[in-house]
Formats: C-alpha cells, structure tokens, sequence
C-alpha cells in the first residue's frame, strides 16, 4: 500500500463540501477551550494565530477614542476565535479524515456567522480588514469541517462521486467505507469517459491505508475480478486466505456486498482458473452466484477501532431484519462485546412507519445537549442509516433541539448515501 500526503487541493475540496455546522456555543468557550487543550499547547500556529492580531496593531488605532476602543475590544474574543479556528484545522486536520470522533468534541467549533463591519473611517480600517475576514467563505468553510456528521448525503456530491469499499476489520466483520471522489480527479485518472465500479475499484482500492485506519491489509483481491455483461466474476487461487473457515467466508462475502451493491452488477460469480464454479469447504458443494441486488435491511451499531480508537457506523455482523420497525426497535440492544448501541439504556422510544417514511418518537423528551455531542450526531446518524437501509426518510420526535448539526428536527431528515464518509488522499 501506498502513502500519500493530504494536501491542499483536497482540504479545500473537503471545506468546499462540507456540511454546515450547527452550534450554540460562544466563540469566547470555543477558543477557550482550544487553548486549554493539552494536544495544542506547543502548536506554533495557534501560537501565532493567537498573537498576529496583537503584532499587527499599529500605534495609531492604540491612540484612538474610547468609543472606538471599545468597538474593537467587543470584536477581539471573535477575532482570536476564528483565527484559532483556522490553525486548529490545519494544525490537526488528519485527525479528523481518520474520523478520530472520540477525540472532534475536543475541537468542534461554531458555525461563523457574517458580522456588520465597523463605520466607514481611517482609523478603523484595521478592523475592517478583519470583518472582511470573518466574512470570507474561506473561514465558514474551516468552521463547517468541524462538522460531527460522518455519513455521506446528496449535498456532498455537488461535484464529486462515491466509491464504496468494505474494509475488513479485525474482528473478522467487514465495515462500509463511503469515499467521497472529486469529479476533477476522476476525470484525471479515467478521461470523459464514466469509469466502471470495478474500473474505480482496481484504481482507487489499491491506494487506501488499510492498516492505518486499523483494518487489514484486504485489497484489492486475490485472483482476479472481471466482467461479464452486468455480472462479475471472481476467479479465486487455489490456496487463498478467504476459504479457511466460515467467518472468513462471511467477511470476504460481507465486503464483496458493501463494495459492489448499489452498482451496475447484478450478482458475483466465483470460480476457479479453468472457469468451472468455485467450491468453498465450508459448503461442500459448487457455489451458487451471490445477489448483489437483494435488500440489506440492516440497523447500524458503533464499532470502534481497538488499536486507533477510530468510530464507524456499521451493521450489528450483518444482521437483517424484515421490517424497519424491528430494526429500529431493537437498535438499543447489546447483542455481542465488538459493536456498541448507539441509544443510551434510558433512552425508550416508540416507532411508527407511515406514508412518509419512518417516526422515531422518544416517550420522554430527548434533549440532545445533555449527551456526548459525538455520540448524540452517532444516535441520530445510526437511525437514518437504518431507515435508509429500508429506503425510507426518518423523523425524530419529542426532541427538545428544533436543529443538531445542521439536522433539521422539525421534518423528516434526509436519506443517507452512505456510512462513514472518507477521501482518498492524493497520490
């Protein structure tokens, strides 16, 4: 596997795409506590990000009115804020593409709203400037980064596509990943031409840090994987290390599923090099081709990364259900040591399917604040992905919130394209 830096042409495009940011904090407590933060102590930006205002202060506005003083004493505790803001994106942005969420609600940040500038005059043309910055996109878009969602939705894929991967974990399980692909690039690597999912696979595959992330080192597959019509068909050695018991079976199928559904295949064969059906020893008889079309009715579950720490939403060993309402019913059930419930133990709720899609109401109201805010956006994450998995919207009611992370809580919420959103570095 290869190693690639994330640079600048790829932060932007994150910012660029970015969910917006819902936050009720003040700027004072944000860079509060950014300062206060063990991890940023010896950071030479937020360093200078912090003094720079005060340096650049020429003597003249420190000899204007009292009036005028004051004006820009209000404004400093913004100023530092969004300066702290931006060197804590760019100081500590690889900790968020690794989705670290244990460690984002030390670092999360407001949304930056536009500020009125100060009144027209030579004396305060400092502070004019730097209205003018609090107002550039650039800092709104640093501030949305800090965003806690971690699904995909339809707004981030103005200009760019979805490359799905399931990554084997080291609990044997298979989690989805969803890679968010600027447009730009794809074209780069394919010309005009829409690559295939497989094309996409055997490029973009290969290049993903596997065991940086804490997974295995999977991809791309053994043998080989080709086309035919809107099949695929996967020619496996003769000694591989996906037939050696059933849980392998399972993972190597269960990432096979979270890569190739939702694409043009219908199902995958496998066979063996002179073309005739594979035969898993586990199932003592020529294999049969797996859908790839079939309904993965599934309710996500909190995994996390023992050697990193990382959080992923992911199906409970990929468990299916026939209805959303089971899926959801039971979402607050531990069933096993490696996936975690989502719902807190005093947390109950009822749910109702109709027209729509599907109401989640919590018998007492759910005030989203008095919860981890990490594990509050995974809550509210983890139903809509399981609504989704049944094709249906989600509502959250008796929520005492009317917005969590730019959630909409008044209406039915948005569908999910996928879990766990990444990007590919650059090569």
């Amino acid at each position: 596997m290869t190693h690639n830096q994330f640079d600048d042409d790829q932060l932007e495009h994150i910012l660029n795409n970015a969910p917006k940011l819902s936050d009720r904090r003040s700027k004072e407590e944000v860079l509060n506590r950014l300062l206060a933060d063990a991890r940023l102590q010896d950071n030479v930006h937020l360093q200078e990000a912090v003094q720079q205002p005060i340096e650049e202060m020429s003597a003249q506005e420190q000899q204007q009115s009292t009036e005028t003083t004051k004006r820009k004493n209000r404004k400093w505790p913004i100023l530092m804020s969004v300066a702290a803001v931006f060197a804590l994106t760019v100081g500590v942005g690889s900790m968020f593409m690794n989705n670290n969420h244990s460690k984002l609600d030390q670092a999360t940040a407001p949304d930056i709203a536009p500020y009125s500038t100060m009144e027209d005059a030579p004396a305060a043309k400092s502070a004019e400037n730097h209205d003018n910055f609090l107002d550039s996109s650039i800092v709104a878009e640093h501030a949305k980064i800090m965003s806690l969602r971690t699904s995909v939705y339809e707004e981030d894929l103005t200009d760019a596509v979805v490359f799905r991967i399931g990554l084997a974990s080291r609990d044997v399980e298979s989690v989805p990943m969803t890679y968010v692909i600027p447009n730009e690039r794809v074209e780069e690597d394919f010309g005009k031409e829409k690559p295939s999912t497989l094309q996409m696979y055997k490029k973009y595959a290969p290049q993903i840090e596997e065991e940086a992330k804490g997974f295995t080192n999977y991809h791309p597959y053994q043998g080989e994987l080709k086309e035919k019509d809107d099949k695929l068909i996967h020619v496996l050695p003769e000694k591989n290390d996906y037939d050696v018991a059933s849980a392998p079976v399972n993972e190597y199928k269960g990432t096979l599923q979270d890569t190739f559904s939702d694409s043009e295949y219908t199902e995958v064969e496998f066979e063996n090099a002179d073309g005739t059906p594979y035969e898993f020893s586990q199932e003592g008889e020529p294999s049969k081709a797996m859908s790839l079309t079939g309904p993965s009715h599934f309710n996500y579950y909190l995994y996390k990364e023992q050697d990193n720490g990382a959080e992923y939403l992911s199906p409970d060993f990929r468990q299916t259900f026939s209805s959303v309402t089971e899926a959801i019913t039971v979402m607050r059930n531990k069933n096993d040591d490696v996936y975690v419930p989502v719902v807190p133990e005093n947390v109950t709720y009822t749910v109702q399917e109709v027209a729509e899609g599907v109401i989640v109401t919590f018998n007492d109201p759910l005030d989203l604040t008095s919860i981890d805010p990490v594990r509050a956006t995974q809550l509210i994450e983890a139903m809509m992905l399981t609504a989704a998995s049944f094709d249906k919207q989600l509502r959250l009611d008796n929520v005492v919130q009317e917005s969590w992370e730019g959630f909409d809580l008044k209406n039915f919420l948005p569908k999910p394209v996928g879990p766990n959103k990444q990007y590919m570095e650059t090569p």
